[in-house]
């Protein structure tokens, strides 16, 4: 069902850690929460969830204990938060926090696909009438099938091999090297890098509020952010941090950290309201990294018709010289 509908494991997660966000906010004990989670879980396929949450939490866990039993449920983001809010006596906002990320992510992909809809079914049609009138001449349906369904099964095995390469230990090696091509795409790579930040900041404030050590919370917001690029940058501040070098120094000495953010946090460290700086980073790249994903939303379909229209062209012009050949040859013929 995930696979047809791509929204619905993020909007099935954005449900659940508010249900979280509202009952731990009203002071309900926990074995209440998890037994009303179970009893009336926001969606059936999160009961068994709940009931995994609840076998941990028996076992005297903390919540990120809890979810770590779950491999590949929370994402790094969602479990560095989870911790500072635990850390910090604030899991009802951490988990508030989360349920709006979700969300907000599920939106934006929900606007995406149905701006997409149309070209790519405008493309599925041309793929297979197109060729017609060629098989209709030559009476070639190898050829035609090579051009029509062969076309779409190659388009096809591209997306598979994209999803195979997500999946386990190839996944940090594919997310990298996914990171790399689309930071090179207009709009898209923009939107990738903004949102990577904002959660990068938003960790980060949370980690810091709950008392966690700046050496100690900049690798774990890293991990938060998503981003293979600045994984791999914080992992080289190990020595410079142990050494005395300041996060600012080394936010302002790091190509990743746009202008804004280095000014911002470096003012913070400054002025002792570092906490204040990250929360104002977190929502300024969110709100600019979701405000670029609906740019693209929008601008996909144009760019979609754009290039399967001209694609159709080129493919009449390539056929009608084709057709004036034969003309010719049965003609001199």
């Amino acid at each position: 069902m995930s696979f047809l509908s791509p929204t619905a494991g993020l909007r099935q997660r954005s449900l659940f850690y508010g249900q979280l966000a509202t009952l731990i906010g009203a002071a309900v004990p926990i074995d209440r929460i998890l037994a009303q989670l179970i009893a009336s879980p926001p969606a059936p396929e999160l009961r068994s969830l709940a009931q995994r949450l609840q076998v941990a939490m028996a076992q005297q866990s903390t919540w990120t204990e809890a979810f770590h039993t779950i491999p590949g449920w929370a994402p790094p983001f969602d479990l560095a938060l989870i911790e500072a809010g635990e850390r910090s006596g604030r899991l009802d906002e951490a988990f508030s926090t989360l349920a709006r990320h979700h969300r907000q992510r599920a939106e934006s992909i929900r606007r995406v696909l149905q701006s997409a809809a149309y070209p790519v079914l405008i493309f599925h049609v041309a793929v297979v009438i197109i060729p017609v009138p060629a098989l209709v001449i030559s009476g070639d349906f190898v050829r035609y099938l090579a051009q029509s369904v062969g076309v779409l099964a190659l388009v096809y095995s591209l997306i598979g091999l994209a999803v195979w390469g997500s999946r386990g230990q190839r996944r940090e090696t594919w997310r990298a090297a996914l990171e790399r091509f689309t930071l090179k795409i207009p709009i898209l790579g923009s939107a990738r890098s903004a949102l990577a930040l904002g959660r990068l900041a938003g960790a980060l404030e949370a980690l810091i509020s709950a008392g966690v050590l700046v050496t100690e919370a900049w690798p774990m917001a890293a991990r938060a952010s998503a981003s293979p690029l600045l994984v791999r940058v914080v992992n080289g501040w190990v020595e410079p941090l142990a050494s005395g070098t300041t996060p600012a120094e080394l936010v302002t000495e790091s190509g990743p950290f746009p202008a804004t953010f280095v000014s911002s946090y470096a003012i913070g460290e400054m002025n002792g309201r570092l906490d204040e700086q990250l929360r104002w980073l977190a929502k300024h790249y969110e709100e600019e990294g979701y405000a670029r994903l609906q740019a693209l939303a929008t601008a996909a379909p144009m760019i979609a018709y754009t290039l399967v229209a001209a694609w159709i062209v080129l493919y009449i012009f390539s056929s009608f010289s084709g057709y004036i050949n034969i003309i010719n040859q049965l003609l001199g013929a």
